[in-house]
């Protein structure tokens, strides 16, 4: 493994651990202390030492200290002991799901930030002539997975704020209120952060450009651009939305785990024998007086 390739699969792991945070934007029974944890680790240990990570920040002036600023606000205010969003309790990790926007103000810019940062690594290797083929299918595969996951919770969310605005507004007879105008904001803000994705988005491929456009008119319907499709209901396009981003990460997390797994097991080797190499170099000759 070059070491190009070593920079971009440390990267691309960090990249999963912000991905990973995620999870916490899907309602579930509970959620995994051990992987909590370990996300809570992750999430600051490359700012904290000297990584690749913290090498290229520290290179990268302004925007490496808003990055870096970024990184540690999102450690403080989603990970941190004071977090209103995340806690770990006797009784496990609780959520807090009123706050997704704030998890998705933090993952998103900052995966799309260690992206950017991949793909010119990336470029670089390719202007070298260097091998790196398979950390960059193991990139694209992330990348692949992460708009699924990002898209999943976004429209999720989408659907559930849609439904009580609708509430709202049929408990005021039709009426804006300051409740439904509340919910409203959220709406369009949830609408941004599912353009974010789709804005920064490198992947053209039929069967994501698909699940992209059945977003797309979902929203232009919600909003009034489009006309809901002959004798269907939004119930109906909200459920085909989620069940086509669902069919994409089903072949998205597969294609992930046919190469990542093999791709940071290649990295420990890499980094196990480099330690050993160092451990048996001779220790140069003390200087004659």
């Amino acid at each position: 493994m070059n070491q190009i390739s070593e920079v971009v699969t440390t990267l691309i792991h960090y990249n999963v651990a912000v991905r990973d945070t995620l999870e916490y934007c899907l309602r579930k029974d509970a959620y995994d202390e051990k992987l909590f944890q370990e996300k809570k680790r992750s999430v600051i240990v490359e700012v904290d030492q000297h990584t690749p990570l913290k090498d290229i920040i520290d290179r990268s002036g302004e925007n490496g200290e808003k990055l870096e600023k970024l990184i540690r606000d999102f450690y403080d205010e989603v990970y941190g002991e004071n977090s209103t969003i995340l806690k770990l309790a006797d009784d496990g990790v609780r959520v807090d799901h009123n706050q997704h926007l704030a998890i998705y103000k933090y993952v998103l810019p900052i995966h799309e930030n260690i992206t950017n940062m991949i793909q010119g690594i990336l470029n670089d290797g390719h202007s070298k002539n260097l091998d790196v083929e398979q950390v960059e299918k193991c990139f694209l595969a992330e990348e692949a997975m992460y708009r699924g996951v990002a898209l999943m919770t976004l429209v999720s969310d989408l659907n559930r704020l849609f439904d009580e605005y609708n509430q709202a507004r049929r408990e005021a007879e039709g009426k804006e209120t300051p409740a439904s105008n509340f919910i409203g904001q959220d709406i369009s803000t949830v609408i941004q952060h599912i353009n974010f994705v789709r804005g920064n988005c490198r992947l053209t491929d039929a069967v994501y450009k698909n699940m992209e456009d059945k977003i797309s008119a979902l929203m232009e319907m919600m909003t009034g651009r489009r006309d809901l499709p002959v004798g269907k209901n939004f119930p109906d396009v909200m459920r085909e939305a989620i069940e086509t981003i669902n069919l994409y990460i089903r072949d998205a997390e597969a294609a992930f785990r046919a190469c990542y797994p093999q791709l940071i097991q290649e990295l420990l080797d890499q980094v196990k024998a480099d330690q050993e190499a160092r451990t048996q170099a001779p220790t140069p000759a003390a200087p004659e007086a």
